[in-house]
């Protein structure tokens, strides 16, 4: 049954990351556009409504609410650690000049950046995907509250 979810993760994870990529490499900037870089959140939802609704099938129609949240948030949990992991390596291998790119960006949107730390280390990166199941969290549990029956 895990299986499932775990499968639904890494194929979500990997088309975030081959979605992101696409875009750095049309143009390297929208990979920083907000619309972008949460849009990922939908295709999270999608793919934890198919594993939710697969485990549906399999049970006879029924699940559990307690179930579904456990599949979805698994599913959202895997597919988030390829985008994570992609983000790493994109800042600090793959393009590290995104950093300065991110720095113009808010300078020009009249943010300030004095002060703001804009290295992306693993104890960041790792912050963040934490910070990230939150929402993750709450997301899974409305698929789950949508989806039991």
């Amino acid at each position: 049954m895990k299986q499932t979810a775990i499968k639904y993760g890494i194929i979500t994870g990997i088309a975030i990351v081959l979605y992101l990529f696409v875009f750095h490499q049309i143009n390297r900037v929208l990979v920083l556009n907000p619309l972008v870089y949460w849009s990922p959140i939908v295709v999270s939802l999608l793919a934890m409504t198919m594993v939710v609704n697969k485990e549906r099938a399999v049970n006879g129609g029924k699940i559990e609410q307690r179930t579904a949240l456990r599949h979805a948030f698994l599913t959202f949990v895997v597919a988030y650690l390829f985008f994570t992991v992609f983000l790493y390596l994109l800042f600090n291998f793959i393009d590290p000049s995104l950093v300065d790119l991110q720095k113009k960006a808010m300078l020009e949107a009249g943010r300030k950046i004095e002060g703001l730390d804009f290295t992306m280390t693993i104890g960041k990166v790792l912050f963040q995907y934490a910070y990230m199941l939150i929402p993750g969290f709450f997301l899974s549990y409305m698929v789950a509250s949508f989806m039991k029956k």
